[in-house]
């Protein structure tokens, strides 16, 4: 018989140069104590003196993985297989959230019996910044191919991560991880907790500050161009699903938020892309543009399409 403990919720945490905000939050996670957890914090080959920050902790709910920089999205990874917890939540080191956001998701998930629970959060500034989502299937349980089908109507794609908490059996099914990449790839982790298709719950309730941190790599003019990539390869991910025989009754909503990742990636590309035709390049050789025409229910968009087979058309 196993004497391991039941572990409650795993919380992930990946860093990189963040000891300046990581203490904080840690403190603030472990001073949780209604259910059992445990705090995996990343440091993906961090610089700064967060290796320190983290050494001043002596707590067994908190492991640390140390890893050469690899990205945040391999560092999710390896916390992510580290887990033991029934539930995860993934977390950015620079935000904030409630004192109950741990608790009450677990307790909220478990009491909708679900296999994906997305609270809602604030920009900016706890309890009084403004909402995150607004028009989702709020309070109610739905199937994961419902809520793609809603969001995508509603034009809000709320993917954000740290909104989430996940089942852990949910994850092992689908065998899911992150796809590498600099950025953008919550998208598809979103996208793939819908494409299984088991039961959703989206809650009004906020608990969660997203912090615009202007020194975050998002911000960081060198990585401008490597988001424009990732935007490709989210785009060509959602026209592979939605070719997929198993996913029609989303085929459509697939197809048309495609063209809306591709007009998040010609912006990126207009406005701060400095190599144009490496990215250009790249477009072309990954998305047909026969595949995102299927994704045009508008005027707006085959406008928008028309701009850029104009530009794919440059020699």
């Amino acid at each position: 018989m196993s004497t391991e403990k039941i572990i409650d919720v795993s919380i992930v945490i990946p860093v990189y140069n963040g000891g300046d905000v990581l203490g904080p939050m840690i403190e603030k996670i472990l001073r949780e104590n209604r259910i059992s957890l445990q705090l995996i914090v990343v440091n993906d080959g961090s610089t700064d003196n967060t290796a320190e920050v983290l050494n001043t902790f002596n707590d067994p709910r908190l492991t640390v993985i140390h890893q050469e920089n690899q990205g945040v999205y391999a560092a999710r990874n390896a916390g992510i297989a580290a887990r033991r917890g029934d539930w995860l939540i993934l977390l950015d080191a620079d935000d904030d959230f409630t004192d109950d956001m741990i608790f009450e998701r677990f307790r909220e998930a478990n009491r909708h019996d679900v296999d994906v629970y997305i609270a809602n959060g604030w920009r900016n500034k706890l309890y009084d910044g403004y909402n995150i989502h607004r028009r989702q299937p709020y309070n109610q349980v739905i199937s994961g191919f419902s809520w793609i089908n809603h969001v995508v109507s509603v034009r809000e794609w709320p993917h954000y991560l740290w909104l989430q908490i996940v089942r852990s059996e949910y994850i092992n099914q689908l065998q899911l991880n992150f796809q590498l990449g600099s950025s953008h790839k919550d998208i598809l982790w979103t996208t793939e907790l819908g494409l299984g298709n088991g039961r959703f719950y989206i809650s009004d309730k906020s608990d969660y500050v997203y912090c615009d941190n202007q020194n975050s790599i998002t911000h960081s003019k060198k990585y401008f161009d490597s988001r424009t990539i990732s935007y490709i390869g989210v785009i060509s991910q959602l026209i592979y699903w939605a070719n997929e025989a198993c996913y029609r009754d989303v085929e459509q909503a697939l197809r048309i938020h495609a063209v809306e990742e591709t007009r998040h990636f010609f912006g990126m590309y207009r406005k701060k892309t400095k190599n144009k035709p490496y990215a250009m390049a790249q477009f072309r050789q990954q998305v047909r543009f026969a595949d995102l025409l299927k994704g045009a229910n508008s005027g707006r968009k085959l406008w928008f399409l028309l701009r850029l087979y104009i530009e794919l058309a440059k020699p």
